[in-house]
């Protein structure tokens, strides 16, 4: 019966001509067995026919393998499409069929019943042999497949861990250094505020001696006076600048405020308003803050300043370091052309004559007391950075 069909479409397509192939797009054909494995350990249908047709559908290991390599491309989720071509063919010739037909008739006579069974049995032994052994070796496929990926998965983390410790490490540095940074400017403005305390007190205390030996002088003139002679006063009797006691009534009791006020006239010089720290001080801090922004300009200032006060203390009686000529090149571009530089010089005893251009301290101005404390004064400034810089 089937001969009789395959003669017939033999014979009834003898005369077709060959027709053109036609092609349109489809899925690709994959192993069942393996896709469904893919889909049991989790990835999608899309994924697991993508890998498989891309990887040679040969084993799960590579399908495992190309679905890790290529996890982060965009279209790792959509089916792959492929061009299918079908072929439109007409039949054999009425000889082939011919042919075909009395070939088939010979193998039909020559096969034989036993040997079919007994091939078919073999056949049948050999496939099972053959599924068992594909069977084990897709179990041991598949349990290194896990092991692979679950490697890959610590890996990943181990690193995310590293990262995160870093992260954690890299913060706890950048506090440390802000508290470190934080002690630094707390210690350093409390030293600052020490020296500034410990330099009014030493003001207060000079201050305080001072007035101090005016008192204990001031009591010494009346226990003079008191008891009616001066032991270490004794004007000359021939002289102008004196006084002569013994011709006049000075100790006479009713004329005793008189001669108070008498002895002190000629004891005590006239004293002119007296200079103090803090006047020198404020003078340079005044000199620092209007020339802020040229830290080398005052530096130079302070050095010039410190050196005419140093000169005089060394060699007071030497005239040409008490006498400065304004228009002094070195002199104008340090000190006279900077506003406070000659007013320091002034505070220190000099005096400025304009019509000859000159600064000069005559001999009997010179204070060694206030020339040593304007040569503190000016090395503190030196010394200290923020001199200046903290006050209003």
């Amino acid at each position: 019966m089937e001969v009789k069909k395959r003669l017939e479409s033999l014979l009834g397509s003898g005369d077709c001509k060959r027709q053109p192939a036609a092609t349109r797009m489809a899925t690709p054909q994959v192993d069942n067995r393996m896709l469904g494995e893919l889909e049991l350990m989790g990835f999608p249908t899309a994924c697991s026919i993508r890998a498989l047709h891309f990887s040679g559908n040969s084993n799960l290991e590579s399908a495992i393998n190309w679905l890790l390599e290529h996890e982060n491309e965009p279209d790792i989720d959509q089916l792959p499409l492929i061009p299918r071509e079908i072929n439109i063919e007409c039949g054999d010739t009425p000889n082939e069929a011919r042919n075909d037909i009395q070939g088939m008739r010979a193998n039909a006579q020559e096969s034989k019943p036993e040997e079919s069974t007994a091939a078919g049995r073999q056949k049948d032994t050999s496939q099972v042999e053959r599924e068992l052994n594909a069977d084990q070796n897709e179990d041991e496929v598949r349990r290194r497949i896990v092991e692979l990926y679950k490697s890959k998965q610590d890996g990943q983390e181990r690193e995310r861990g590293r990262i995160r410790n870093q992260l954690q490490e890299d913060k706890r540095e950048r506090i440390r250094a802000a508290k470190e940074l934080t002690e630094a400017k707390r210690t350093l403005e409390e030293n600052q505020r020490k020296r500034v305390m410990e330099s009014r007190k030493a003001d207060q205390e000079e201050e305080k001696k001072a007035r101090e030996r005016i008192r204990k002088r001031r009591k010494k003139a009346k226990t003079w006076f008191a008891n009616g002679k001066p032991s270490s006063f004794s004007p000359n009797l021939n002289s102008n600048e004196g006084l002569n006691f013994q011709s006049t009534s000075i100790f006479h009791a009713q004329n005793l405020e008189t001669t108070f006020l008498t002895f002190l006239a000629l004891q005590i010089k006239p004293v002119e308003p007296a200079v103090s720290p803090e006047q020198l001080r404020d003078c340079l801090r005044n000199l620092k803050k209007n020339y802020k922004d040229d830290t080398a300009k005052v530096t130079r200032a302070f050095q010039i300043l410190l050196k005419i006060i140093a000169n005089i203390v060394k060699n007071p009686e030497e005239e040409k370091f008490r006498r400065i000529r304004l228009n002094n090149p070195v002199f104008k571009e340090s000190v006279g052309s900077l506003q406070g530089g000659v007013e320091f010089l002034e505070l220190c005893g000099f005096m400025k004559l304009t019509i000859s251009g000159y600064l000069v301290m005559p001999k009997d101005k010179i204070n060694m007391a206030l020339l040593n404390a304007a040569g503190v004064e000016v090395a503190s400034a030196m010394e200290n950075p923020y001199f200046g810089l903290l006050s209003k």
